[in-house]
């Protein structure tokens, strides 16, 4: 049976998501996450894909990103698949299959949803219950939003700029923003439980 072509964003931004076999765990060591991310940021930028949001949990992975088409997704998705699970086998001494087949872009077709999609991917690791304040958990973007940290691998949100005038009053803004609880979330998760 073909796979279903992509659809494509109307506005270039996509949730792309990956998740281990069988949610099987990506990550057990630091250099695991170094990999990762370094892997992540050197494909990037040969595509000119941008990334506004990230978090790296043990068997998944969330990303917003924006990119110019969806053959570029595609290339992305695939070398970091490849290129990870190729170190990940080798570092591991795993001979199977690392990654499910497919990773999941869900196209983000309005801007105005580019802020919630980022809280949503930065407070996973509560939702997971891994850390009760995402400034615990280093494997997100949220340092850089919430904490004012040089990130060279993220591009602004576009709509953070608006949070605030200064860099200290975004900053305080997103860090409310972020932490506020929403009610569906938790219905969601409860009856759903992702992780």
């Amino acid at each position: 049976m073909p796979r279903k072509n992509r659809i494509a964003s109307e506005t270039g931004v996509y949730h792309f998501i990956n998740r281990g076999v069988n949610k099987k765990r990506l990550f057990h060591q630091r250099e695991d996450y170094r990999t990762y991310l370094a892997l992540m940021d050197e494909h990037a930028k040969d595509l000119g894909i941008r990334i506004y949001h990230y978090c790296l949990m043990t068997n998944h992975t969330h990303l917003l990103l924006r990119t110019l088409d969806v053959e570029s997704l595609s290339r992305f998705g695939h070398y970091l698949q490849r290129r990870y699970a190729y170190y990940y086998s080798r570092t591991h001494d795993w001979p199977e299959q690392v990654f499910r087949k497919r990773f999941i872009a869900l196209p983000i077709q309005k801007d105005s949803y580019l802020l919630e999609c980022g809280r949503y991917i930065e407070r996973n690791p509560i939702r997971a219950k891994i850390v009760e304040d995402p400034t615990d958990f280093v494997y997100s973007s949220y340092g850089y939003y919430g904490l004012g940290y040089e990130n060279g691998l993220v591009t602004p949100n576009p709509l953070y700029e608006d949070m605030g005038f200064s860099k200290n009053e975004r900053i305080l803004a997103y860090r409310d923003y972020v932490r506020a609880d929403r009610p569906y979330e938790e219905i969601v998760d409860e009856k759903f439980n992702p992780f």
